[in-house]
């Protein structure tokens, strides 16, 4: 607004007068930004003196904004049920603080043993890859080994992105470096660009989850367009089939004719 005021008075001239003649009353124009005693006054209201320190989003009197969405049930001060967008912010703010307190942990931990943060991830996500190993066989963990070690290009023990999203295209679904960041971070590993064995392996007992869903719904589809129960589908049902549940950004015409064609073994 003051640059808005400072424009139409150079427009205009410096005497408060308009070119039309009619004259332009001043008007003192608002501001965000706090004084120093609104924010002595704000800091002591909401650190209670000192006693507390400032973690969080504010109201003026102090009040902490998660404590009082939480206390409305998810609505707002005024009554009014809180937009989708506050929600999502509020639930990334609590992910964000989840993330900053579990860091802070492990860097006091680290510093009392004197090693640094990474050497203790990795003796964890050792401990779990243990575990999870345990319940595995032999082949199984064959496997895993074989898989790991195909997505390690550079053969450094470890893999990210790059060299995922280098691998998935090299079998036929294309994927971008964003792409593979995404599906990693959502998948659960602690550095999608620094992924060990044991990472990896901490991620078999997720994809074995996800893969029976997979095959469940599967079924479900190919029931569906069985309806004689004859216990086989035209590949036109299927090409159907692989479009529904890849969804809108899923396998592209290519990839769609590609398991079709590995799927008919008689090719009719």
């Amino acid at each position: 607004q003051a640059m808005s005021g400072a424009r139409a008075r150079s427009r205009h001239g410096s005497g408060g007068h308009r070119m039309d003649g009619f004259t332009k009353h001043s008007t003192k124009a608002d501001t965000v930004l706090a004084t120093s005693d609104t924010l002595s006054k704000a800091i002591q209201l909401s650190t209670k003196g000192g006693k507390s320190r400032i973690d969080g989003l504010y109201a003026p009197d102090g009040t902490k904004v998660e404590e009082v969405f939480e206390k409305s049930g998810g609505q707002e001060p005024g009554g009014a049920v809180a937009s989708k967008e506050a929600q999502a912010s509020l639930a990334m703010s609590k992910v964000a603080k989840s993330y900053h307190h579990k860091q802070s942990r492990m860097n006091r931990r680290a510093e009392h043993q004197k090693k640094s943060a990474e050497e203790l991830e990795d003796e964890d996500a050792e401990r779990k890859a243990q575990k999870i190993l345990a319940s595995t066989t032999e082949l199984e963990q064959l496997q895993y080994r074989e898989l790991f070690n195909f997505f390690d290009v550079d053969k450094d023990r470890t893999w990210g992105t790059i060299e995922f999203a280098q691998r998935m295209t090299d079998i036929g679904c294309d994927t971008t470096v964003e792409t593979a960041s995404n599906l990693l971070y959502f998948a659960g590993v602690r550095d999608v660009d620094r992924i060990t064995f044991n990472d990896f392996i901490q991620l078999m007992p997720k994809l074995k989850a996800f893969r029976r869903l997979l095959e469940k719904d599967a079924m479900r589809s190919f029931a569906a367009k069985d309806t004689r129960g004859k216990g086989f589908i035209t590949c036109k049902n299927l090409r159907d089939i692989l479009i529904q549940m890849s969804g809108p950004e899923g396998f592209d015409e290519e990839q769609v004719t590609k398991i079709v064609k590995m799927a008919d073994k008689e090719r009719v």
